[in-house]
């Protein structure tokens, strides 16, 4: 399992460019505060979401709200100025540390490969059957690919 997890803004208003998708930036620390998302243009709200994956999205999880809201604050204020608001909410995935997933999606780490999806996708015994994003070896690590597993898995029972 890898991790990318994922930090949320909600601001006040939108001071960035509605227009824009993506914000890519590049600090101090290399994969630090770097790709960004703006709801703006999906949902007309005034929202940002960070991505950290691998190591940093591990290491994001043993930070404070506190010191991830400084992290992410510095950022863009790096890249628009000193005046922004600050944001009216924030949420932070921390996937590596749920006790149900370990992680966020699957992938292949080094000395695997897609047989093991393959493997993880077959039945035991024909009664208990497997389906998700990481049985899936056209479209790990999406939506789509966990759906495809689980209509998959329902044809074979």
């Amino acid at each position: 399992m890898g991790v990318l997890n994922k930090v949320y803004l909600k601001f006040p208003e939108t001071f960035w460019d509605e227009d824009i998708q993506t914000i890519s930036y590049m600090g101090e620390e290399l994969g630090e505060w770097s790709d960004w998302l703006s709801f703006a243009p999906f949902t007309g709200e005034p929202v940002l979401m960070a991505f950290h994956g691998g190591d940093k999205g591990f290491a994001l999880e043993d930070l404070s709200d506190d010191d991830i809201h400084k992290g992410a604050m510095n950022a863009l204020r790096m890249m628009f100025g000193d005046d922004i608001p600050e944001p009216e909410g924030m949420l932070v995935t921390r996937w590596g540390k749920d006790p149900f997933a370990f992680g966020a999606y699957s992938h292949i780490p080094p000395f695997a490969s897609g047989a093991d999806y393959d493997a993880l996708f077959e039945p035991v015994d024909d009664v208990l059957f497997f389906a998700g994003e990481a049985t899936w070896r056209e479209y790990p690590s999406t939506v789509h690919g966990a759906y495809l597993s689980g209509v998959a898995a329902a044809e074979e029972i």
